[in-house]
């Protein structure tokens, strides 16, 4: 059988200081840039009259109404938050909706997943929806 000699694959080669610069100040203009344009779309959404709606011992479900002021239609993450009277949160989800140009709407957020359940009689005291913005650690 014949010996054939072969090349390390793949070849490992290391990235000269300059190019380390280049690639490290890239990645942070990216992130730069994608916060900006976040920031910026979240301005011209507005949400307005965010209350529960119904709540029982393993669900809360709130209304909130969304105003799109953007010229196109745009697709956001939102986060829903509910706390109980001690301060406590009870629930959170972050979903996506998308909503249409230059447009109001209300719609509704059932939070099947909660931290705890709801005793007898209970209620949630405090509700808030809010344009989410992906931290970088």
């Amino acid at each position: 059988m014949p010996i054939v000699d072969r090349m390390e694959f793949p070849r490992k080669y290391k990235l000269k200081e300059g190019m380390l610069v280049i690639v490290i100040i890239a990645a942070l203009a990216g992130i730069w840039l994608q916060r900006q344009s976040i920031r910026q779309a979240s301005r011209k959404i507005r949400i307005n009259s965010v209350s529960v709606l119904r709540s029982g011992s393993s669900f809360i479900e709130l209304e909130y109404s969304i105003t799109n002021n953007a010229a196109k239609p745009q697709d956001i993450r939102l986060m829903a938050r509910v706390w109980d009277d001690k301060d406590i949160e009870l629930a959170s989800a972050l979903f996506e909706i998308s909503l249409a140009a230059n447009s109001t709407s209300t719609r509704q957020k059932l939070l099947d997943k909660l931290n705890r359940s709801l005793k007898e009689g209970e209620r949630p005291y405090r509700c808030e929806i809010s344009v989410y913005e992906r931290k970088v650690p």
